[in-house]
């Protein structure tokens, strides 16, 4: 399942309690992109160098920004394929 707009999907580095649940190392969460920015400073976001601005904006990018366009073949291309 996807982010909501506006919202990140982070994996959690730490022990992390929202909202009065206790969440383990490794949940992934949907957070608000302020809060997901505040997270990877104080280090709870997994896999992300809170002093690497590439992974910061990496870890920031909705999922929309990170997913690939995939074009579709041309017809004619896809039905070449096809009779091979």
């Amino acid at each position: 399942m996807a982010a909501a707009p506006g919202t990140v999907r982070i994996t959690l580095a730490h022990h992390f309690d929202r909202d009065g649940a206790q969440l383990l190392p490794g949940d992934e969460i949907d957070v608000p992109t302020h809060e997901a920015r505040k997270l990877i400073t104080a280090g709870y976001v997994a896999g992300v160098d809170p002093n690497d601005p590439e992974a910061v904006a990496k870890a920031l990018a909705t999922a929309a920004e990170r997913k690939p366009s995939m074009a579709k073949p041309p017809a004619n291309k896809a039905a070449g394929r096809a009779s091979e």
